[in-house]
């Protein structure tokens, strides 16, 4: 995967350093195309530097406007739920973005395709960019703010730096040894918890805010007003669809989902 400036170009936010990313294939589109969907009230929809594995899943893509990078890797075009062969493959290339981004001096929100936002992410990411203390934003796994031992890698913010770099770097021997560790184990998740967070600072984004899927089902009404995402985790395949179907966050119309 090789990334370059002018490919960010397009997708700078206002400061100029930070990239909201996106991994999608073919047989996700309609997840990503619904997350896209929900930042479009914000201005950011167009805005994200979306990577898609398959050339029909870009094409797709492309031809509705966005800012889209082909892997080209038509083998893995299919929709792989949670831990597939096929999915831990996903999760590399997920790794890679990052330490591509990373190493290209720009800092790296990164969004999982079953997320959907109601309110406007900018606004906490600008206290993030003045932050001096933490290297890295990450939605909490759990059920309680102060259990921070499983982070959710489906929403970070990753601050660019000579160590977060080195932490990330998953394509060197020695980086693809450490990623082999954690192959069918929940992938890049594992790789954060394991070797990305006892290396860098690390704040553990608010339940009340950033919700996981658990926490958002078990309460929703109390949830709804304060939330600025909800991702759709802690259900497998197309279980998420439902889901957001349940909650009224599936937002894609019949008409726009006969584009794909």
């Amino acid at each position: 995967m090789l990334i370059t400036l002018e490919d960010l170009a397009a997708c700078l936010l206002e400061d100029t350093k930070t990239v909201i990313t996106t991994l999608t294939n073919y047989g996700y589109l309609l997840y990503t195309l619904n997350m896209l969907k929900s930042l479009k009230p914000f201005g950011l929809d167009k805005k994200v530097f979306i990577v898609c594995i398959d050339k029909k899943g870009a094409d797709i893509l492309k031809r509705m406007g966005y800012n889209v990078f082909c892997v080209d890797d038509n083998e893995l075009s299919k929709f792989s739920p949670w831990n597939t062969k096929g999915y831990d493959k996903i999760c590399y290339l997920k790794l890679e973005l990052i330490y591509r981004i990373l190493s290209l001096n720009k800092n790296v929100l990164l969004i999982d395709g079953d997320i959907v936002f109601r309110k406007n992410p900018l606004e906490d990411m600008g206290v993030w960019w003045k932050d001096t203390i933490y290297d890295v934003w990450v939605q909490n796994d759990a059920q309680e703010n102060y259990n921070t031992k499983n982070m959710c890698t489906g929403y970070m913010f990753i601050k660019t730096s000579d160590r977060l770099i080195e932490l990330y770097d998953c394509v060197s021997e020695l980086g693809q040894k450490k990623y082999l560790k954690c192959a069918f184990d929940n992938n890049d998740q594992t790789y954060f918890n394991n070797f990305v967070k006892p290396g860098c600072m690390f704040n553990a984004l608010s339940l009340e805010k950033y919700p996981n899927g658990k926490m958002y089902y078990d309460n929703t009404d109390m949830l709804n007003e304060s939330a600025i995402i909800v991702h759709f985790n802690w259900v497998q395949g197309h279980l998420k669809m439902a889901k957001m179907k349940e909650h009224k966050m599936w937002l894609l119309t019949p008409e726009e989902e006969e584009q794909i």
